[in-house]
This record gives structure tokens, sequence and C-alpha cells, in this order.
């Protein structure tokens, strides 16, 4: 029965059950049948290697699809030489820009961030481009922008005024695309908004609606800025960062006994869309806020929350003056510390990007440690790891089809929703074979 609920609540992350659930599942059977191994994503349509940058790669929750931002100006034919979202369906080989106007125009700005929807369907992303879609305002600044890439529509989150000013970008969507929560210091999306500070919004794209979510409980807003949404696959929950939006007292061991942290110490709150709720999910022992940095996450179904904090204070035993990857189970309020090495020590180095798995077994990071697993020796650059939360086993992921360590340093790590295919940056050039562009770029490994 408990297979049963938890493959239940992964068919209803994926949208459809009678379809959405069985893709993912033969897709994952497939990658069974393959060797696991790195594979370079960010390639031209006809398989030669960018000659620009390419980085912050996303992946659908089915694992076809990957997008991720270059500034490579080879990709596909009349690239410029400023940074891009592009796509590649891994099942066909095909790679498309994304960030274009439905006509097939492209984006005569920069355009970054990109969030991808369970089936690769739908991306949303930044953009500085003013001719993507109607209603963008000709003012400085960015917009959030979805991407059908079924139908070719591309369309403006949230039409500008006028008198419009601001801007909006770090947008994430759910698996079914019908919720992208987003970053603006607009002070027109809805009433009351006299902060002026940026805030996260989310955006009902089925009922054309927007709700402010970094308020307090009571609906007031904050006079500190909001930044960064994370959504659950689902679409339940919104996570982000900002400061003091609950009435938990700060630790006493601010500096100097001021009350005050330094302006990069602020907290992850997480937002329940169902019920309205907003809950501190990285707090100390006694139920107080820590300063988060270095990524954070939510569970595909919202029930956990996944962040990293270089306090000490979170967990017992916590002495080894880093940051440390943490999960929160928002139903039962347990936090627990998952970033171990193989055999139980704490790292002895930073911990970022933590995220998880659908079924809840497996955690991956990003972490410069070298005690994670045996023989890592390539001593400073950063590595992406997975650790089994059942058995506590730890394998490093970012390493050669010969064993051979990245020489240089991954990051912006992200998974698919069974946590079978994991996408990452480096700029390392000896993970796969042939890489001799000396740039960033996007790799993708499949995991046993």
């Amino acid at each position: 029965m408990r297979h049963l609920r938890r493959t239940a609540v992964m068919a209803a992350i994926l949208g459809t059950c009678a379809t959405a659930l069985p893709v993912a599942q033969a897709a994952a059977a497939g990658e069974g049948r393959r060797a696991p191994g790195v594979e370079r994503v960010s390639l031209t349509a006809a398989g030669g290697q960018a000659d620009g940058e390419s980085n912050r790669p996303v992946i659908s929750g089915d694992g076809r699809s990957v997008a991720f931002e270059s500034s490579a100006t080879n990709l596909v034919p009349g690239g410029k030489a400023e940074s891009q979202v592009y796509v590649r369906n891994r099942w066909t080989g095909r790679l498309q820009q994304v960030s274009v106007a439905t006509d097939g125009t492209p984006a005569d700005g920069g355009s970054i961030a990109p969030s991808i929807s369970a089936t690769g369907r739908y991306v949303a992303f930044q953009s500085f481009a003013k001719n993507l879609a109607p209603g963008r305002n000709p003012e400085p600044g960015s917009d959030v922008y979805v991407r059908d890439l079924w139908t070719g529509r591309t369309e403006l989150l949230i039409s500008d005024k006028p008198s419009t000013r601001g801007s909006s970008g770090a947008p994430a969507i759910s698996a079914d695309g019908r919720y992208v929560a987003f970053t603006s210091t607009r002070n027109d999306l809805v009433p009351g908004d006299t902060n002026l500070r940026s805030d996260v919004f989310v955006r009902d794209r089925w009922k054309g609606t927007t709700k402010r979510v970094s308020v307090r409980a009571d609906g007031t807003q904050v006079g500190l800025a909001s930044v960064q949404p994370v959504i659950s696959a689902d679409g339940s929950k919104v996570g982000f960062r900002s400061r003091d939006l609950t009435d938990v007292p700060e630790p006493p061991s601010d500096p100097a006994g001021t009350g005050l942290r330094p302006p990069s110490s602020t907290e992850f709150y997480v937002h329940d869309l169902r019920t309205g709720r907003i809950e501190l999910a990285a707090h100390d022992r006694d139920g107080r806020p820590v300063p988060v940095g270095g990524g954070y996450s939510l569970s595909p179904d919202g029930r956990y929350a996944l962040f990293t904090s270089r306090s000490a204070t979170v967990v017992e035993g916590d002495t080894n003056h880093r940051a440390d990857a943490f999960v929160k189970d928002l139903r039962t309020g347990v936090t627990r510390r998952v970033s171990l090495a193989h055999d139980g020590a704490q790292a002895d180095g930073h911990i970022y990007d933590p995220v998880m798995s659908a079924d809840g077994r497996r955690v991956f990071f990003v972490s410069g440690a070298g005690n994670l697993v045996p023989g890592d020796t390539n001593d400073g650059p950063s590595d992406v790891f997975v650790r089994d939360l059942r058995t506590g086993a730890v394998e490093r992921l970012n390493v050669a089809a010969d064993g051979s360590q990245d020489n240089g340093g991954a990051g912006s790590l992200a998974i698919d929703l069974l946590g079978r295919t994991a996408v990452f940056d480096s700029s390392g050039d000896n993970l796969v074979p042939g890489d001799t562009n000396k740039v960033t770029d996007v790799f993708l490994r499949r995991v046993k």
C-alpha cells in the first residue's frame, strides 16, 4: 500500500495519471537498459561544440527535455552573442531556441533562468527582450514569458501597462504548467503593494489570476525584499527567501546583540497555496530562524523543504563549521541533516543546491567536500553527489566514463522526477571525449 500511495502521488505530480506517469516510467526503464555515464547536452543541432558558455540547466519531470541558457552563437542558425534559452529533446536529439516570439523571431534582448514543466511542453524564462509577445511596454527591465513547445506560442506571463515600472524574473513553473512563481519589483500586480520592494508572486495561468505570497499570515506586507522562489511540482507550495514573515523571534547570537544580521543572511519560508499558511522552513532546534544560502528546494509533492545553512544549531552534533544540507518534513516538523559522507562522517566542505527525488529516497547536491566518497582528490572544484537516504550510500556523478575526476567545477544541479537523471554545468574538459571548446558546458548523468 505504501508503494501504491507513492506511485499515486508521482502520477498526480506529472498531471495525467493515464499518460504522463507511464511515459516517465518507460523513460526510466529505457535509461536502466543503458549504462550510466556522462553526456554533453549543450551541443549544436549537428552535434558540434558550443562556442560560448552554457549553464543553468533544468530537466523535465519525464527526463526527456533539458533546457538551459547559453551565450553561444552557433547552437542554432543566426545565434547572437548574448544569453538565450534553449531546449534539447534527448529522445529525438532536436535542439531549438526557446526565447523566440510566436512567429519564430529571436529575442532582441538577453534571456535567462529557464524552468520547465513535467512533460517539457512549457518552458518559463526571464527575458529583457521587447519583441517576444504583445503587451510588453518599451521601458527597461525584464519580464517572464512561457513558451508552449507543442503549439509554438510564446506568452507574456502578465501584460505590462503603459505606466508599468519594475522587472519580473526568476520563474519557477509547476509540473502541469499551470502555476508560475516569480519575483517582481512591480507594484501593479496586486492591490495594496506599497512596500517598494521585490516580492514573490504566483500566477495561475488557467484562471489568469495573480497572488502575492511573500506576505505575513494576516496578509500584511513586509518592508524587506523577498526573492528566489521555488515551487513544488504539484503546485501546492512555494518557497522563497525573505525576512520577518512570522512572529518567531531572532536568535540571541546576532552580531553584537543588535538584533540585526548581515544583509545576505535571509530566511527560508514556505507558503501553502491551498491553506494560505506561511511556515518558517529553516530554523534551529528551538524554532528560531537560521540564515540560508547556497540553494534550497521543495520535494515534488511539497512535503519536504530542503535547504543549506552554516548554522550549527539546526540539528545536534553539527560541528563541521560548514554549510550543510537539511530536509524538513513539513508534515511532522522534523528536520534532519542529509549531507553526510558515505561512512556517516560530516562533510568537510560546503553543500549547495539540494534536491530530492519524488519517492523521497534520494537527495542530490553539489559540494566541494573531499570526504563524501572515497578517492575524491580533485581538491577544490565542486562535485555533484547523490545520497541514498535509506542505505546512506553516496555516489559522485560528475566523473568520466573511465572514472576520471572532473578537472573543472560543477554546479547548477537539477534532476528529473524519479531521480534517474541529473543535469549540471561544468567547466571541466575531461568528462566526455573531444571537449575542446574551453567553456562551461551542460552535462547529463544517468543514475543507477
